[in-house]
């Protein structure tokens, strides 16, 4: 009987080792862009991009930071006219992503007529900015997208001198 045990033992434990639990992983990258604007320069503060991604029962639920290849202030209309720089490549866990959030800081500015001013960024340093993605991360295969940042339709011109920022910001996924 004790060998009968222990050989159902050794079996389920070969059987478990040997099973494939690995989900595979897949590549996001993220592109940032921007349509011009009559602005001499729109100056935004990225301090993070985070993702909500639902996987199978065994993958991590919820949101999840990206790791940033560009941070700090980034001048959106430097980004005109087909160019475009990289945010993060990373690599996920195979799942569905459905949205993203990016997390800007308190240093963003506008120029205006060759003046800097403060650009209000009512929500977007506590929650971040939220767009919906809806993409699936698969095994093996690289998933671009580029966020296509709309600085004239953007930024709102409070009349009193000041600026606000109501982001207009298009997902291009390839």
């Amino acid at each position: 009987m004790k060998n009968i045990i222990l050989l159902i033992f050794l079996a389920a434990a070969l059987f478990t080792a040997c099973s494939d639990d690995d989900n595979g992983t897949g590549t996001l990258k993220v592109h940032l862009t921007d349509a011009p604007a009559t602005y001499d320069a729109v100056l935004i503060d990225l301090q993070g991009l985070k993702i909500n991604a639902s996987g199978d029962s065994t993958s991590e639920s919820g949101w999840q930071n990206l790791t940033l290849d560009t941070m700090g202030q980034i001048d959106l209309l430097m980004l005109t006219n087909g160019n475009s720089i990289l945010l993060t490549e990373d690599e996920l866990p195979e799942g569905r992503i459905n949205q993203m959030r990016m997390i800007l800081g308190s240093n963003n500015e506008i120029v205006v007529d060759g003046d800097t001013l403060d650009l209000e960024t009512p929500s977007a340093q506590q929650s971040g900015l939220k767009f919906n993605i809806h993409a699936d991360i698969v095994d093996g295969e690289t998933y671009s997208m580029t966020l296509d940042f709309d600085a004239e339709k953007s930024v709102i011109n409070k009349g009193n001198g000041t600026y606000s920022l109501k982001p207009v910001i298009k997902v291009i996924t390839e």
